[in-house]
């Protein structure tokens, strides 16, 4: 890392992992949170760049075999000129960025240019892709080395700089990088020059991803056998005795979801848990926040706390309303006494969670996690349990919302003669960046949930209302009722209204 002078900004090179987003480092994941820009390449799992800040700017590198984006030069001056702007750059990359991935070559231009730039490096293709597979790429009493080759070499040298003679001799672990398109050459060459034809070999596609397949065979059987499978890139070509020992080894359990690459559409802190739970179920989570939160502004909710009586309610419809409500409470400087005995209702159990990680127990939490159920429980609570004691004058609910929440609640409260104040604590708004990056993850997920009316808003406008092939699954009946207002195909609904009911109609999907 160079030192940092004037208005300069930094380059982070970060290293995305082979595929699963979770094999990113943990610092390569703290500096991609911090970032003002981020420029990927097509090999980074999408699902990281939803941790990215609202506001980062995302520019698509795009490269991969026969499509280009950007050229190398392109990449690498608009590194430079986003660092000369005093932004803090991240440049992700899949799998290492100095395995084959040319970070050398942009960390060369940055130095050349006199940009401070940080490496961090990022967990291979070479071993990982093998490693989900159940190859280890070293034993001790079968390969004590391992050897990364190319298989996509500079097309501008002329000749290949590769010493087949060399590897064929080696007794080590041969893996190829990129060389899907030469794997018959490859092979070739490697016999030719006296590697033996019966080599245990393996070409695993996709590696750590839902995608992966795996293919077994001898050296001089494994490139038929690649194309009668159909195996298309990313892929590595893997080289030796190791391979044998993948029956015995493979460990990964398949699940209800095993295969299936189901998009998420929630907000970032919804997504989060149902990504964990997706993923412990085989499924491979695509995060794609369409939608995120923002407090209002000129927000004051002190003195409408302290108009509440002593008995009166508190009502959370979400997770992101009680987030908000204590991140605003802080702001304002509002003791946490002043809620003194007031009631809590929470709708569904994960807003009562998120409430009880601030110390709060919520009264009441509705059968179902809709607005109906909500307001059909919080009534007959409150009228059964009224006092002659209570003021006209004084609100028996607060409800801690969206600005744009349904209707469904306050209607019931005016029709049971409950009086209210409806504060609006926050807006969602829609994150237009990624819709580009919508349009193309439709081409390749088996499923799309939805968790709300307003992520169904933002996916019909970011896809145009064009019609999508995989099945479709809503939380709940106010969520499945957008989706049909806007064209959308619902090809399940939750029986139960919360992530475990989403998820659980998705395993049965």
């Amino acid at each position: 890392m160079t030192e940092m002078t004037g208005m300069t900004g930094m380059v982070y090179l970060i290293g995305a992992g082979p595929g699963d987003a979770g094999l990113i480092t943990l610092r390569g994941l703290e500096a991609l949170r911090r970032a003002d820009v981020i420029i990927y390449d097509h090999l980074a799992s999408e699902s990281l760049l939803n941790e990215t800040r609202p506001e980062a700017e995302w520019i698509n590198a795009g490269k991969f075999a026969g499509n280009h984006h950007m050229k190398q030069g392109e990449i690498e001056q608009v590194l430079i000129e986003r660092a000369k702007q005093g932004l803090q750059v991240a440049r992700l990359k899949g799998g290492d960025p100095f395995i084959f991935g040319r970070g050398g070559e942009e960390a060369l231009a940055l130095s050349a240019a006199g940009i401070p730039f940080t490496v961090i490096p990022g967990v291979s293709s070479s071993y990982a892709a093998a490693a989900y597979a159940g190859i280890p790429v070293t034993h001790r009493r079968v390969a004590s080395s391992f050897h990364v080759i190319t298989g996509h070499e500079d097309p501008g040298k002329g000749s290949s700089s590769l010493d087949y003679e060399t590897l064929a001799r080696e007794e080590g672990t041969l893996v190829f990088l990129m060389g899907l398109s030469r794997i018959r050459d490859i092979c070739r060459m490697l016999i030719e020059h006296e590697k033996d034809p019966f080599t245990p070999s393996a070409v695993i596609a996709s590696g750590t991803t839902a995608r992966q397949r795996c293919i077994i065979a001898p050296l001089n059987e494994i490139a038929g056998k690649t194309e009668e499978e159909g195996i298309r890139p990313p892929a590595i070509l893997l080289v030796g005795n190791v391979a044998d020992l993948q029956p015995q080894v493979a460990w990964q359990q398949k699940g209800p979801l095993t295969g299936q690459r189901i998009l998420v559409t929630a907000t970032k802190a919804m997504a989060g848990r149902l990504g964990q739970m997706i993923s412990s179920l085989g499924g491979e989570p695509v995060l794609l926040s369409l939608i995120e939160v923002r407090l209002i502004e000129n927000l004051n909710i002190k003195p409408v706390l302290s108009q509440a009586p002593a008995g009166g309610w508190i009502v959370f419809t979400s997770r992101n309303g009680v987030q908000l409500f204590f991140q605003q409470m802080k702001n304002e400087r509002v003791d946490a006494r002043l809620l003194g005995n007031k009631k809590i209702a929470a709708m569904g159990n994960g807003t009562k969670r998120i409430l009880e990680d601030y110390g709060y127990y919520a009264d009441l939490i509705p059968e179902q996690s809709c607005s109906e159920s909500l307001a059909e429980t919080l009534c007959r609570e409150i009228i059964q349990n009224r006092t002659n004691e209570q003021s006209a004058e004084q609100p028996e609910v607060l409800m801690f919302r969206a600005k744009e929440a349904s209707d469904v609640l306050y209607t019931a409260l005016d029709r049971a003669g409950i009086h209210y104040v409806d504060i609006p604590l926050y807006v969602t708004e829609r994150q237009w960046k990624k819709a580009e990056l919508l349009n193309q993850i439709l081409k390749d997920v088996d499923a799309v949930t939805f968790c709300s009316a307003s992520a169904v808003d933002a996916f019909h406008a970011m896809t145009h209302g064009k019609e999508i092939k995989a099945k479709t699954i809503c939380i709940g009946p106010v969520t499945a009722k957008a989706a049909c207002e806007k064209g959308i195909r619902v090809d399940r609904q939750a029986e139960k209204y919360d992530l475990s009911g989403l998820v659980q109609s998705l395993c049965e999907l």
